[in-house]
């Protein structure tokens, strides 16, 4: 399912603007079209990613967990930003949201607070209620105990208790469910290559049940998102691409092949190969 089929700049738009309408790819930006329900973003660091993710993001209402403080003053930013582009979407998806690593940290965070708030409450009243009726002390835990007995059922693992990967991968788990646009900016960043594969087979699941994927990432395991459309951000522009054209799946492969050249060209010793 394709949701967001094409963004394009509206006429008017000020050549002049501050940011983020002056970087580089929005500035050269003049019509996006999303031809596929998974769409790869790839590119250097600095080349634009993480900017259009934020412009899509504002312009589709896509909700950014752990959404406050820095990123709120942001989100207003591309939210007047997204006023320049028209989003073309062939049908409203039941759910969206945006995930960057960095949103994912403070949303732990926010999630060990109301965790910690609620027990605390729960204690205050334990002691708070003695001497008075087992019914008065039920009815006050009662929404201290169904807050954490919501948040702890939400995944399938506890995001708190698990490891950082283990705790990406069953917050997608629980997120990345059927008929919803999705926007991933680099989301392999605490997740092994296996792992990685995980995440794709629930970008899969998601896909089949009318799901759209628009990811930014530099891992040549989730750009080899079969039949995703792979666009290369550069300053030259947005250009769709092969798997084997990509920057960092060329990288990564001569690297393979030269590794001991390459160490030696930037003043490391070559690795030591033993035989036994």
């Amino acid at each position: 399912m394709i949701y967001l089929r094409e963004v394009h700049k509206r006429s008017g738009t000020h050549a002049g603007a501050g940011y983020p309408l002056a970087s580089g790819v929005l500035r050269g930006l003049e019509r996006l079209a999303l031809t596929s329900s998974v769409t790869i973003l790839c590119g250097e660091n600095g080349s634009g990613k993480t900017t259009l993710m934020e412009l899509l993001a504002a312009g589709t209402g896509a909700q950014a967990i752990g959404e406050s403080g820095v990123h709120a003053d942001k989100t207003r930013l591309f939210g007047q930003a997204a006023r320049h582009f028209r989003f073309v979407m062939a049908q409203r998806p039941k759910r969206s949201f945006y995930f960057t690593a960095e949103d994912f940290s403070r949303y732990l965070d926010q999630r060990r607070a109301m965790m910690t708030e609620a027990r605390q409450a729960l204690d205050e009243i334990d002691e708070g209620y003695q001497g008075r009726s087992a019914l008065a002390r039920s009815l006050a835990q009662m929404p201290h105990a169904r807050t954490l007995g919501e948040m702890t059922d939400q995944y399938e693992r506890e995001l708190l208790t698990s490891s950082h990967g283990e705790g990406f991968l069953s917050f997608f788990g629980g997120r990345l469910v059927q008929g919803g646009l999705y926007l991933l900016d680099e989301p392999e960043g605490a997740l092994s290559y296996a792992n990685q594969l995980s995440l794709m087979a629930l970008i899969g699941r998601a896909v089949a049940g009318n799901g759209q994927v628009i990811m930014a990432t530099h891992s040549p395991v989730l750009a080899a998102y079969p039949n995703a459309a792979l666009l290369d951000v550069s300053a030259g522009g947005i250009e769709e691409v092969r798997y084997e054209q990509l920057p960092g799946v060329q990288f990564l492969s001569h690297f393979m092949r030269h590794r001991e050249a390459i160490l030696n060209d930037i003043g490391l010793p070559n690795p030591t190969i033993t035989h036994n």
